[in-house]
């Protein structure tokens, strides 16, 4: 017992400097935490929502945990963060089985090759390169597509990463990542 209760201890020091910053104390708890959430993702079955999604969540949970915890209840970050982990699964979960989400219920994913006129990758860049440049996908371009995915885009055609491309217009490498995915569903939505 004296063993647990001294790697309760380790955790709550993770966790306490984690809240003050620490990313090599937050990496550490992320690596020590993630087979709870994933041990927790089995137990939460939805048809909308995937175990890596509900893994996410729960990897959201453990942000909560650490922002929020506080030793001086006497709970062991660990049991703190399972519960937190949990509650956000939980709600994910309720969110995605609501009837405002019933539409989503019997949707098929679109499968990545349906078009023949797309090539096997689904980088837009790729898929620009292999329609040869053509005309209609340059009027897609200019009259669907938003200024900054614009920008995007043409950075992705130079063949930028995604860390060149957020770094060069200033934002996260999520926000590139999303406006790929916003021109790939333009693109083969008019082609």
């Amino acid at each position: 017992m004296p063993k647990n209760t001294k790697a309760n201890s380790t955790i709550d020091r993770l966790a306490l400097l984690a809240a003050n910053g620490d990313d090599k104390s937050m990496a550490t708890l992320v690596a020590k935490i993630t087979p709870v959430a994933k041990a927790k993702a089995s137990e939460h079955y939805s048809p909308r929502l995937s175990a890596e999604d509900l893994v996410q969540e729960g990897m959201f949970g453990l942000i909560d945990a650490v922002r929020t915890f506080d030793p001086e209840l006497g709970v062991p970050f660990k049991s703190y963060a399972e519960k937190c982990i949990n509650n956000r699964m939980l709600s994910a979960v309720r969110k995605n089985s609501n009837k405002k989400n019933a539409p989503l219920t019997n949707a098929v994913p679109i499968e990545e090759n349906s078009s023949e006129h797309l090539s096997v990758s689904s980088d837009p860049a790729v898929i620009f390169a292999g329609i040869n440049g053509s005309e209609h996908l340059r009027s897609i371009i200019e009259t669907d597509l938003s200024d900054f995915e614009k920008k995007v885009i043409r950075l992705r055609l130079l063949d930028k990463s995604y860390a060149q491309i957020a770094a060069s217009l200033d934002c996260s490498e999520k926000a590139v990542d999303n406006a790929l995915q916003r021109i790939r569903k333009k693109i083969r939505s008019k082609l």
